[in-house]
Parts: C-alpha cells; sequence; structure tokens
C-alpha cells in the first residue's frame, strides 16, 4: 500500500516542492492532504493536486496519514507534533530555529511516536557532516575551525539550522571545548551554501556545499519518509537514513 502524505503548510515554497515529488511517486506514496492555515492561501502551482485534500483542519488531515513531514515554523511544529502523538502517526521535521525548550518537547515526544528530525535533508549535506566528524576527530583540537554560510535574504534563523549542525558534529568530537565561529551572510537570493574551514597553521581544509535548486531539500525529504514509514518510535536522523 502507497504510504500516505499529510503536509501542513503545503502552500509554502518547501511544502510546494515536497508535494510535486509525493504526487510522481504514486506507486510508493500518496498525498492524502494538504494543510494551509489561512484559507486564501492556493496551491494552483503544484500540478495535478487534487483541491479536495487541501485543508485547514490540521488534526483531521493527521489522523488520515501514515507519515506527516513538517517544514513549517517551530511555534506551529509544536502543534503538529502534539497531533501525530494523539493520532499515532510518524513526523519527518525539517523545521529549524527551534529553543531548547522546544527540542526537548521533540525528544520527549520520541518516545511515543517515530520521528526523524534533520535540520538539512540534503543528502550532500549530510555526507558533509560525516566527512567533518571524521576532521573533526582527527585534527580539531589543533586547528582554527570556521563554518561560513550564505543564504537568502529572507532567511529567519541565524545561524542557519545547518551551520549549527555542523557546530554540533564538531564538539561531540573534540577532546576539549573550544570557540568555534560563525560566519553568516544574508543577502541575494542563494539556496543555502556553507563551508567549514579547520586551519593549521600551514594549510588548510576545507568542506563545501552548495545548493543550486530547494528540490534537494524535498528530494531528502521524501527518502526520509519511504525510510521512517515502517520504523518504530524513537528519535532518528538523516544518518539513519542514509546508514552513515
Amino acid at each position: 500500500m502507497p504510504i500516505k502524505v499529510c503536509i501542513p503548510g503545503i502552500s509554502g515554497k518547501m511544502g510546494i516542492e515536497i508535494a510535486k515529488l509525493v504526487l510522481l511517486d504514486e506507486s510508493n506514496m500518496t498525498l492524502s492532504a494538504g494543510v494551509i492555515r489561512d484559507q486564501a492561501k492556493t496551491v494552483q502551482c503544484i500540478p495535478n493536486i487534487d483541491s479536495k485534500i487541501i485543508t485547514t483542519d490540521l488534526d483531521q488531515a493527521i489522523s488520515n496519514c501514515d507519515v506527516c513531514i513538517d517544514f513549517t515554523r517551530p511555534e506551529y511544529s509544536m502543534e503538529i507534533i502534539d497531533s501525530c502523538i494523539a493520532n499515532n502517526k510518524k513526523i519527518v521535521i525539517g523545521t529549524t530555529g527551534f529553543s531548547d525548550d522546544q527540542i526537548k518537547i521533540i525528544d520527549d515526544a520520541s518516545e511515543k511516536i517515530s520521528i526523524l528530525k534533520a535540520s538539512n535533508m540534503s543528502i550532500g549535506i549530510n555526507l558533509c557532516l560525516k566527512l567533518v566528524e571524521q576532521i573533526s576527530s582527527s585534527i580539531g583540537d589543533i586547528s582554527d575551525i570556521d563554518i561560513i554560510e550564505h543564504h537568502h535574504k529572507h532567511k529567519v534563523d541565524m545561524p542557519s539550522g545547518t551551520s549549527l549542525a555542523f557546530e554540533d558534529s564538531i564538539e561531540k568530537n573534540l577532546k576539549s571545548k573550544k570557540n568555534i565561529k560563525h560566519h553568516c551572510l544574508r543577502v541575494g537570493n542563494v539556496v543555502g551554501d556553507h563551508m567549514v574551514k579547520f586551519t593549521l597553521g600551514n594549510e588548510s581544509i576545507e568542506i563545501n556545499h552548495r545548493s543550486f535548486d530547494r528540490k534537494i531539500f524535498a528530494e531528502g525529504a521524501v527518502l526520509a519518509i519511504n525510510w521512517i514509514s515502517d520504523k518504530d518510535k524513537g528519535l532518528y536522523t538523516m544518518s539513519d537514513a542514509l546508514s552513515l
């Protein structure tokens, strides 16, 4: 049976991209519902979508799905998680900018339902995170470390969730705490560029990733939906989904 997918925030940029891919993958999944908060919002830019599945009723939409995919805002994510718990549904979370209290809520929720949470769904970024872990464990304690990112001018969180994920991967592989410097640009229409730079006395190592199209995050999200669809309750990452 195809996986029934619910997309809150379907009229947003990521919601639209994910919906397009779900509708193209009808043998594996079906779009059971798309949630909008404003009835005036339109999703006419999504080809072949049935307007009957678009609703403002979050609970009803989630109750009829197998997996919910969340790329909204932290405050709305909390409502979505509550509904997933009430309806015993799995969720993939790509939203960023959570507070410590909100992260604790997500951790607690994973004891009741299956959650895959990733600050960046890109397959390439997750491979870079693995490389950064290895470099950090080898030379992180003896190098200067800088995380440099460039995003479009409308991106709210700074540093980005991806940059914070890089920082977390580095810190977990250091023997002692050190200052990791963030450099953030918010100009233009850049989807997302990231560099992690390890500088030694006479050389530097740079891990770079450049996103050309927002579609890469939707592709990773669809992979995550497929992967978590048969997983028991717990908190998972894209590393789990990619067997890294």
